[in-house]
C-alpha cells in the first residue's frame, strides 16, 4: 500500500503514533506548510510521552524554530491538555493547526499561562458588583455641586467660629 502513498505520509506512520486520523491529519498540515505557506524548513515528529505529533517548523531560512501541533476537529482538546502539551514539548508557545475533515485549517498560537475562564456565576456577581460601582459614581458625579456646596458651608461655619474664637482671645488679652 504504501508503495502508492506519498513518502512522507509513510514516514510520519512509522514514527510510533498508531491513530491513523492523527497520521492522516500531520501529513496533510504537513503538506499545507510545505506547498502553500511555503515554510523554509518543516520536520515532522513524534513525542512518545503525550502521544503527539508534532512539526518543527522555520517560517523562513533564519527564523527560529517553532512547533506546529496538528489537531483533527474530530477531537475534544481542553485546557488540560494544551498544559501537557507544552509541557511534553518543553515550549511556552506551541501553535495548533485545526484541520477539518474538509480541508479547512484553522491555526491558532497559545502560550503559556492559559487560565480557565471564571464560571458564570462568578462572572454574573462580578458584573453586578462593576454596576453598583458605576451606579455610585453616577450618583456622585450627579451630586457633586451639592456635595461642593455643602463642603464650603461646613468650611465656613469652622471658619466663623475660629475668628469668634480669636475675636474673643484679642478681647479679653486688652
Amino acid at each position: 500500500m504504501y508503495d502508492i502513498c506519498h513518502p512522507s505520509y509513510y514516514h510520519i506512520g512509522k514514527l510510533g503514533c498508531t491513530d491513523p486520523v492523527k497520521i492522516s491529519t500531520t501529513f496533510y498540515v504537513y503538506i499545507e506548510l510545505c506547498e502553500a505557506r511555503q515554510y523554509w524548513d518543516v520536520n515532522y515528529k513524534y513525542n512518545e510521552s503525550v502521544d503527539l505529533l508534532y512539526l518543527e517548523v522555520k517560517k523562513k531560512k533564519n527564523s527560529e524554530t517553532e512547533f506546529y501541533v496538528p489537531w483533527p476537529t474530530l477531537y475534544n482538546i481542553s485546557l488540560s491538555k494544551i498544559e501537557e502539551i507544552q509541557e511534553g514539548l518543553n515550549s511556552d508557545k506551541i501553535t495548533f493547526v485545526f484541520k477539518s475533515e474538509d480541508s479547512t485549517s484553522i491555526i491558532y498560537k497559545v502560550t503559556k499561562g492559559l487560565v480557565k475562564p471564571m464560571s458564570p456565576e462568578v462572572t454574573k456577581l462580578m458584573k453586578e458588583k462593576e454596576e453598583r460601582k458605576l451606579d455610585l459614581e453616577k450618583e456622585i458625579r450627579k451630586n457633586t455641586s451639592n456635595l461642593y456646596e455643602l463642603a464650603k458651608s461646613l468650611n465656613w461655619d469652622n471658619t466663623d467660629k475660629n475668628a469668634e474664637t480669636d475675636i474673643d482671645k484679642a478681647d479679653e488679652n486688652e
